[in-house]
């Protein structure tokens, strides 16, 4: 059983970390576009984009099936979601807010140099969000 348990947390492991890569491959290129005016460049850039986006999905329904497998199996839920887990979970939580925090923050300074678009703006804060809480938890899990 306690294979078991250490099976399905480096499975939890691999999805967040192919959750990571797909979103990062999914995100940065539609963030640089904001940049670029190369239609060559800009052309591989989707075509990246695309592909990081069903690495995303595709690791969004491995979650799903992940759950649902935990679900199943009520004994093997437990100590996957022990004390433990949930303190990793709220410091990643803790550390996400205070970079997107500080993320603002460097926003804001910039504005006041720079004009950025509201779009281009709010991009990066969802990007900054969604990748600091996933590295942080890795991070975290790891120790």
């Amino acid at each position: 059983m306690v294979s078991e348990i250490e099976q399905l947390d480096m499975k939890r492991r691999k999805i967040m970390i192919g959750s990571l890569i797909g979103f990062t491959a999914w995100q940065l290129p539609l963030l640089f576009q904001y940049f670029n005016f190369n239609p060559i460049v800009s052309g591989w850039s989707s075509m990246i984009s695309a592909i990081g986006c069903f690495v995303w999905l595709y690791y969004n329904v491995r979650l799903v099936q992940f759950s649902r497998l935990l679900r199943k199996k009520r004994e093997l839920a437990g100590p996957l979601n022990d004390e433990y887990i949930q303190a990793i979970r709220i410091k990643s939580f803790t550390a996400a807010f205070w970079v997107l925090l500080a993320c603002i923050v460097t926003l804001f300074v910039l504005s006041l140099f720079v004009d950025l678009k509201a779009q281009f703006t709010l991009h990066i804060l969802i990007i900054v969000g969604v990748t600091a809480a996933l590295v942080s938890y890795l991070i975290f899990d790891k120790e």
